[in-house]
């Protein structure tokens, strides 16, 4: 597989994490982006909206993208518990943009306990859903500070291989015994996150992905990175 690696990961720009979730039923189909627009956001305290917030929301909303400064947190929470990725306390910000197979949406976990206290860091992550994604795992590239390291409400997922030598000996693989790991990750996804120098989290699950890039911040050009590398990793699978 082409790419350079460095000793804990894909060497290069820093990327994201893969991260690892329950199964849904077969045939379960998320919800689309007119149904996610309708649905309400739990009561919050007000946070600062800084001036950056604003350039997202209007480059969100001139794009045509969906945007929403508190999105409906239980669109989100259907995603948990990720068995690499620790959940954060809110969801905040997020451009959702719309396509035939489901939304592709963009969001800040917000990892400190209340909305009043700055996170030590701050970071994206990325969603999209397709009927095409058939299979459930995870990678890992690198440590992270949005890792889980905490295991309470399921038992963490086992490692496997995928019997390339090279993905193996670099990133860390995980899926369910007989969970095909090597489909949800075929060879042509696996060269493109080679190609980027992939660090952070991409979970697989039948329906849809997550995906976390290190490095990435809630800055507007960084948002419109993310949702165009969320839907080049979807094709890379599906296509």
């Amino acid at each position: 597989m082409a790419g350079t690696y460095l000793d804990d990961g894909f060497a290069s720009p820093s990327h994201a994490r893969l991260g690892f979730c329950r199964s849904y039923p077969a045939g379960q189909i998320f919800p689309t982006f007119s149904q996610l627009r309708t649905l309400r956001c739990p009561r919050v305290t007000s946070s600062r909206q800084s001036f950056e917030s604003e350039r997202v929301a209007a480059w969100a909303l001139t794009s045509g993208f969906g945007w929403a400064s508190h999105p409906a947190e239980s669109w989100f929470r259907q995603w948990e518990p990720y068995d690499t990725i620790s959940p954060p306390g809110y969801y905040l910000r997020s451009v959702t943009r719309n396509s035939p197979h489901g939304p592709y949406v963009c969001v800040e976990p917000w990892y400190a306990s209340d909305l009043e206290t700055e996170p030590l860091e701050r970071t994206l992550l990325a969603y999209a859903t397709h009927p095409g994604l058939l299979y459930r795992a995870a990678v890992r590239s690198g440590e992270h500070f949005v890792t889980r390291v905490a295991y309470i409400e399921s038992p963490p997922p086992p490692k496997v291989t995928l019997g390339d030598p090279l993905w193996d000996k670099h990133v860390v693989t995980y899926g369910a015994p007989g969970s095909k790991a090597a489909l949800a990750f075929p060879p042509r996804v696996r060269s493109l996150l080679a190609s980027w120098g992939f660090q952070g989290h991409l979970e697989v699950r039948p329906g849809g992905l997550v995906i976390h890039m290190a490095g990435l911040r809630p800055i507007t050009e960084h948002y419109q990175r993310l949702l165009g590398i969320a839907r080049e990793v979807l094709h890379a699978i599906v296509d």
